[in-house]
C-alpha cells in the first residue's frame, strides 16, 4: 500500500521526472478545470435562455452536481495530453482558452452518467454524483455538462481555421454516439446475464472509451496546434490504442488494486454484474468447477467478503491476469508505434511515451 507521501502525488506510481513533467502542466490545467463549469449560470445566458429567475434552482439542481467531480482532484490525464500536444506543435496552450477545462468537464460528465449506468457508490474519493443528488439531477447535470464544454470550441477567441473547428465538434458528435452505443451494449449484457465473446468485449470498449480514453485530447490538441489533415490519424490512433491499454489496466486494478486510495470499492465489476476481458478470459481459463463459482458470482452484490476474496483467487490463478496482460502490451505497443511517428519536439514526444508507460502499467489508481 501507498505512504503518505505517495498519497500526495498527481500520479501515485509515476517516475520522478514524469511526476515533475505532469505537476508543470497542471499549473495550466488546474484554474481552467475549475473553471469549466460555472457555479451559477451568468445572468445574460439565463436571460437569453428565459430562466432569468430560476438562477438559485438551477444553482442546485444543476450547477453543484455538474461541478461536484471537477472539485474533486483527479489526474487530469486527458487535458495535460493537450496540453502536451499543443506545446510539442509549438502552440501555447494559454492560447486556446477554455479548451482544457472543457476536455476534464466532458471526462466528469460521461464518467458522472457512467457511475449513473454501473450504479456505482463512489468516485475520486467521495460518493458518486447520484449518492449525493439523485439520480435525475445526476443525469440533468451530466447532460448540461457535456453540452456547456461545447462552447470552448464555438468560442470565436478561439482563432483556428473553419475546418479545424468543424472536425473537433463533428467527431464529439460522432463519438457521443459511439459511447451511447456501446454503453447500451453492455448495459444489454448486464441485464440479459448474456456473455459477450472476448472480442465482442473488446469491441465495445473501443466504442465506449475512444474520447474518454483518450483519442480525443490527441485530436483536439493536433487540431488546434496545426497538424495537417494527413497525420491526424497519428495522433487518434495513439490514443485510441492507449486507451485500450489504459482500460484494461484499470479492470485489473479493479480486482487486485495497488493503492490504498482506489476511488472504487473492491471488485464492483463482479458484484454489479459487469464482464471485463479478464473476468471473461477467467470464465474461459478456469477449471470448471471454478468457472461455474465465477458464474454464480457475477451480479451477487451481497456475495461475503470470504467468497469474493475466493472468486478474485480463482481469476489469479486462471491465468486471466496473463491473458489481460498480454492484450495491454499489444494496445501499449500499437500506442507507443504512432507516439513515435508523430509530428512533435522531441521534449513533448518523450513525455507523452512516458506518461503511455504509466497509464498502461504502472498508474496504482
Amino acid at each position: 500500500m501507498k505512504n503518505s507521501a505517495d498519497r500526495k502525488r498527481l500520479l501515485p506510481g509515476a517516475s520522478p521526472k514524469l511526476e515533475a513533467d505532469c505537476r508543470r502542466l497542471m499549473s495550466l490545467v488546474h484554474e481552467e478545470v475549475l473553471a469549466a463549469f460555472p457555479a451559477v449560470f451568468p445572468a445574460p445566458v439565463l436571460r437569453n435562455w428565459r430562466l432569468a429567475g430560476q438562477r438559485g434552482l438551477l444553482a442546485a439542481g444543476v450547477n453543484a452536481p455538474a461541478r461536484l467531480y471537477v472539485e474533486r482532484p483527479g489526474k487530469c490525464l486527458r487535458p495535460i495530453i493537450t496540453a502536451a500536444v499543443l506545446q510539442g506543435l509549438g502552440r501555447d496552450p494559454r492560447g486556446c482558452p477554455g479548451v482544457l477545462g472543457a476536455i476534464e468537464l466532458m471526462e466528469a460528465a460521461t464518467v458522472s452518467f457512467d457511475d449513473l449506468i454501473d450504479g456505482s457508490d463512489t468516485r475520486r474519493g467521495g460518493p458518486a454524483t447520484h449518492k449525493v443528488y439523485g439520480e435525475t439531477k445526476a443525469y440533468l447535470a451530466y447532460q448540461a455538462a457535456y453540452n456547456w464544454a461545447y462552447r470552448a470550441f464555438l468560442a470565436p477567441e478561439l482563432k483556428i481555421e473553419d475546418w479545424r473547428r468543424l472536425e473537433i465538434l463533428a467527431s464529439l458528435s460522432r463519438e457521443i454516439f459511439a459511447y451511447g452505443y456501446g454503453q447500451a451494449s453492455e448495459l444489454f449484457w448486464t441485464a440479459a446475464r448474456r456473455r459477450p465473446t472476448a472480442g465482442q468485449y473488446l469491441d465495445m470498449s473501443w466504442d465506449r472509451i475512444r474520447f474518454l480514453s483518450f483519442n480525443g485530447p490527441f485530436r483536439i490538441g493536433a487540431l488546434l496546434g496545426g497538424a495537417s489533415r494527413k497525420d491526424l490519424p497519428l495522433f487518434e490512433e495513439a490514443g485510441s490504442w492507449l486507451g485500450m491499454a489504459y482500460h484494461l489496466h484499470g479492470d485489473e486494478l479493479n480486482l487486485f488494486p495497488r493503492s490504498a486510495d482506489w476511488g472504487k470499492p473492491l471488485a464492483d465489476d463482479i458484484t454489479a454484474g459487469r464482464y471485463t476481458y479478464l473476468y471473461l478470459k477467467a470464465l474461459e481459463l478456469a477449471p470448471p468447477a471454478g468457472r461455474r463459482e465465477l458464474a454464480k458470482a457475477l451480479g451477487d452484490a451481497g456475495i461475503s467478503a470470504e467468497r469474493l476474496k475466493n472468486v478474485i483467487d480463482i481469476v489469479r490463478t486462471s491465468g486471466a491476469l496473463r491473458e489481460n496482460r498480454r492484450m495491454i502490451g499489444v494496445f501499449y505497443a500499437r500506442a507507443q508505434k504512432n507516439i513515435a511517428a508523430l509530428p512533435l519536439a522531441g521534449e513533448q514526444k518523450r513525455f507523452l511515451s512516458g506518461l503511455a508507460r504509466y497509464m498502461a502499467y504502472d498508474r496504482k489508481k
